[in-house]
């Protein structure tokens, strides 16, 4: 198949068909660069386009990622000339970039857009906008290859190659819209075949032709029926090809205009400042080898398993080092990592891999063993993806990777909505606003190696429709993902999570690691477009999971009175009693308990200080729920980890937050009973670290978790009154005590596929192969939400501390960076008594609203300083931020009480809620639910 440079050799340039070429303007300079700086030209901004697509191809290796789609989607449509089709679609792909701009000899772009004094406003134009120019390149692109097809292409292979034509246009039509739709819907919107005449004249400039017999066949009269036969002969299940192709096709064409039009507005007249140089992936092959030898290098225990991994003996952990012991839990999970590295590399071919270990086992060592191996193994690979579902995870592994790997700021970033703007500036450098602008790009773009974000964001890449999100889609070919605690994502979903994992795996060359406590591999779910099937990197997982390091480090206790008709005053005394019982033994205890609901949890700790207990101090009655913000969470934390408060009784009232990855060692815990693997996440915190004789976790029912969970599969399988189900009361302390997981989720997937056979309008098939068969890349989008709810985030505008004692008694952390400070500083907000004013912090965003409307108003052109703040900021109002569930009573009981009022997209806590006798919101306890008249429990 032709490359795309080769491609582009034998497409004609723009001046050598544009008629007065130079008479057309791209783009205009920014108002303050007017003077110093000349207008872009049309030629000129295509050709630079066409360069970053070219850049984008090589840097990501994706020609092979290209052709692999084409020939999978020719094999399946079955064309009578398959070389030449592939070919014409893989010049069809390449086509959509140097087309994508032909529509802006548009005399009303150049005379209202560009105030080009050559051009002439005309009042009859055919285009909505007037000024537009998307729909006529999409005009121009199709004229040209639809005829091709008749003239180049055999007779049996039209029908399929005019649709195909018309989708590839949809590339061109929607590059400047902010969401992709449904392709075949908004082609037949168009009407293109409407405006044949009009377009004559258009056409002429370019010196092209089109046959007015086919525009008016293709475009007009036949495109519903022709739309609809292509989607009948083409099977669902074979669509992912032609789906993932446009989306790709879709990403870079939006991605090189991007960076090229970046290039333009912030280079100066005769320099290349705004040129992309770095596109955030390991080029160097040495480097690459570097940090695979990092790994064996930079951690004891990881040295220790290389050196060994050749004259290692193995233990069956089924039989041996069944003491609990430090050194028996090391030798264990040293066991577990020689087992990995012998298992990757005898499918380092593979692309699908799954690492079921247990709590303490070390996944996040693991991992970075796994994707060091498959980066020595695999040259092409040159990114790497770590997803979590928390922002807790997403620091901690951030962290880990860095120390671990020994990476630098230019190879790693963590991408969530409270990270900060992040820099590839060295100290040395004078940080001025022309290497801001660059810097700009490589956050929006992930311009780094290593990249550690939310699951939010990573599966929206995916399966977006939105166009900047689907920037980074290109980005993911030749990578490792490892997505970890698989186990939280609703099962719900689980069938399409592996329908995009495995289709993307195979034809983007990912390798997909995915990580778990308790969950089973997922490929045992019955999907009928997944053919590969997981390499279970740690096969011999349950002699691990259920050997007494692991196993025993916690034992889970069902109490009667705490399982049936509980009242909170009984819980209370439970709780108080086991405490007790446990420091007189121990000499002191850190308990832990988790409530479902936020009021529960509020209501405990008045109880527990209005009681007459004298086990807890009140200074050492903690509370951590969603509403308590990030500073006085950290806080909490470091107190409970500082060793000098080992022999001082603490007890933590929490919900589900400290589930979260939260690095904490607790003697004691109590959990209001739900999910099995969510009352194993709150075991992880318990005897963290083994160091301990067999810790109690005690399950109790105080709130009806269905209120919660009751969508969920696992809580149906458990909860279930159909006699049928295996899954008894009394298995459920076998399952979580001997980490007997397979048990349960053996029903689940059952259940999964069981409702995917049925023709319901909301199963597997109709929600997602349906749509992406019909390119509705809306719906698909919509159909496939990894959380399905709504949040409000809430601005607390309080004092926060700038630094806070850290879990090293004398030593501080801080809260606010030096750049924090710095760039709030340019604003004339500084801290006084080392405490920072949210009111403050509030102005300033507020002002930049102000600006960026200001700008938009002058029209002054692309902002970038503006967004840079904006993203600076967003990381500094994320520490007065918290979030809740969107209408619901809470929210629209403060909105009615005037103790909030929704802002530029904010919930802000008014200045009359902090100022009541009894404040709508304390730094210590959260929102106060005691301030508002409702009984809601709202969940957080």
């Amino acid at each position: 198949m032709l490359t795309c440079k080769q491609i582009f050799e034998l497409l004609l340039p723009i001046e050598q068909q544009l008629k007065n070429h130079s008479d057309y303007l791209a783009h205009l300079p920014n108002k303050e660069d007017a003077e110093k700086k000349s207008v872009e030209l049309l030629h000129e901004h295509c050709h630079l386009v066409n360069t970053y697509f070219l850049k984008l191809i090589e840097e990501h290796d994706l020609e092979n990622i290209i052709d692999s789609l084409i020939i999978d989607l020719c094999n399946k449509l079955k064309f009578e000339g398959k070389e030449k089709v592939e070919n014409f679609i893989k010049k069809l792909f390449v086509s959509t970039i140097v087309f994508h701009d032909y529509g802006k000899i548009n005399e009303n772009f150049q005379a209202l857009r560009m105030t080009n004094n050559k051009f002439r406003k005309n009042t009859s134009s055919p285009f909505t906008p007037p000024h537009g120019h998307s729909w006529l390149g999409a005009y121009i692109f199709n004229s040209q290859f639809l005829e091709k097809v008749v003239q180049e292409q055999s007779e049996e292979d039209y029908e399929n190659l005019f649709m195909i034509t018309t989708f590839f246009s949809y590339s061109i039509l929607m590059h400047h819209s902010s969401n992709l739709g449904s392709v075949g819907d908004k082609i037949k919107d168009s009407n293109f075949g409407k405006f044949y005449e009009a377009m004559q004249p258009y056409l002429a400039k370019y010196g092209f032709t089109f046959n007015k017999d086919y525009s008016d066949f293709i475009l007009k009269d036949d495109y519903n029926t022709l739309l609809k036969q292509f989607h009948e002969k083409q099977k669902k299940e074979d669509a992912f090809p032609l789906y993932a192709l446009l989306k790709l096709n879709f990403s870079l064409l939006t991605a090189s205009d991007y960076l090229a039009t970046h290039e333009y507005m912030n280079s100066s007249e005769h320099g290349k400042e705004g040129a992309i140089g770095d596109f955030g992936v390991f080029k160097n092959r040495d480097r690459i080898l570097e940090v695979c030898k990092n790994i064996r290098k930079s951690q004891p225990h990881n040295q220790k398993t290389f050196d060994e991994l050749e004259t290692w003996k193995d233990y069956d952990a089924a039989k041996e080092l069944q003491e609990m012991s430090k050194s028996n839990l090391n030798l264990l999970r040293q066991q577990m990592a020689v087992e990995l590295i012998r298992n990757i590399r005898k499918n380092a071919d593979k692309r699908l891999f799954y690492i079921e270990a247990p709590t303490g086992g070390g996944k996040t060592n693991l991992s970075m063993i796994a994707l060091t191996e498959l980066l020595d193994q695999n040259p092409e690979l040159n990114k790497v993806f770590y997803v979590f579902p928390f922002t807790t995870l997403i620091t901690q592994t951030y962290k880990s990777l860095k120390e671990t790997l020994i990476l630098n700021d230019n190879e790693l970033v963590e991408i969530h909505s409270k990270a900060g703007f992040h820099s590839k500036r060295e100290e040395n450098e004078d940080g001025e606003y022309g290497d801001e602008k660059k810097d700009y790009i490589d956050n929006k773009f992930a311009l780094f190696p290593v990249s550690v974000l939310s699951h939010v964001k990573f599966f929206d890449i995916l399966k977006t429709n939105n166009k900047e999100t689907n920037y980074l889609l290109h980005r993911l070919a030749n990578s490792i993902v490892i997505i970890d605690e698989v186990q939280t994502y609703n099962p719900n979903i689980w069938d399409k999570m592996l329908y995009f994992i495995s289709q993307y795996s195979a034809y983007f060359n990912i390798r997909f690691i995915l990580m778990s406590a308790t969950l089973p591999k997922i490929d045992e779910l019955d999907i009928p477009t997944f053919k590969e099937e997981f390499v279970n990197l740690l096969p011999n997982a349950q002699k691990y999971l259920s050997n007494p390091n692991f196993s025993q480090r916690v034992q889970f206790v069902f109490e009667e009175e705490l399982m049936s008709n509980l009242t909170i005053e009984k819980l209370r005394d439970v709780v108080l009693k086991k405490s007790k019982a446990y420091a007189d033994n121990k000499g002191s205890v850190h308990t832990i308990i988790e409530f479902i609901f936020k009021k529960s949890a509020s209501n405990f700790r008045q109880l527990i200080l209005d009681s007459e207990q004298t086990l807890f101090d009140e200074e050492n009655i903690l509370v951590l729920s969603g509403t308590i913000l990030e500073p006085e969470r950290r806080k909490i934390i470091n107190k409970i980890k500082n060793k000098d408060n080992r022999d001082k009784n603490i007890l933590l009232i929490t919900t589900q937050v400290v589930e979260a990855g939260v690095d904490i060692d607790m003697d004691l815990g109590f959990k209001n009973a739900s999910l099995l693997d969510s009352d194993e996440q709150l075991a992880g915190r318990v005897n963290r670290n083994a160091s301990k004789d067999t810790c109690e976790v005690y399950l109790f029912k105080l709130n009806d978790a269905n209120f919660i969970y009751g969508k969920d599969e696992r809580y149906k399988v458990l909860n279930s009154k159909n006699t049928e189900v295996k899954i008894s009361k009394e298995d459920i302390s076998d399952i979580l005590n001997k980490k007997e997981f397979y048990r349960l989720y053996k029903e689940v997937f059952e259940r999964i596929n069981l409702y995917n056979r049925k023709a319901y309008a909301d199963n597997f098939e109709a929600e997602i192969l349906d749509n992406v068969g019909k390119l509705n890349f809306d719906d698909v989008d919509r159909n496939f939400k990894i959380i399905d709810q709504q949040n409000e985030t809430v601005f607390v505008p309080i004092h926060l501390p700038i630094q806070i004692e850290s879990s090293k008694t004398g030593e501080q952390e801080d809260i606010f960076s030096a750049d924090d400070l710095k760039f709030l500083k340019g604003f004339n907000v500084l801290p006084e008594d080392e405490l920072l004013d949210g009111s403050e912090v509030w102005r300033v965003y507020e002002s930049l609203i102000d600006r960026e409307i200001k700008s938009k108003k002058e029209e002054k052109g692309f902002d970038i300083k503006t967004k840079i703040d904006f993203k600076i900021l967003q990381s500094i109002m994320s520490k007065f931020t918290f979030s809740l569930f969107a209408h619901t009573k809470v929210v629209t009981e403060l909105r009615s009480c005037g103790f909030i009022q929704e802002k530029y997209g904010f919930q802000l806590i008014t200045e009359s809620g902090l100022n009541l006798s009894t404040p709508v919101y304390l730094i210590e306890h959260g929102l106060n639910e005691n301030a508002i008249q409702t009984t809601e429990n709202f969940f957080l």
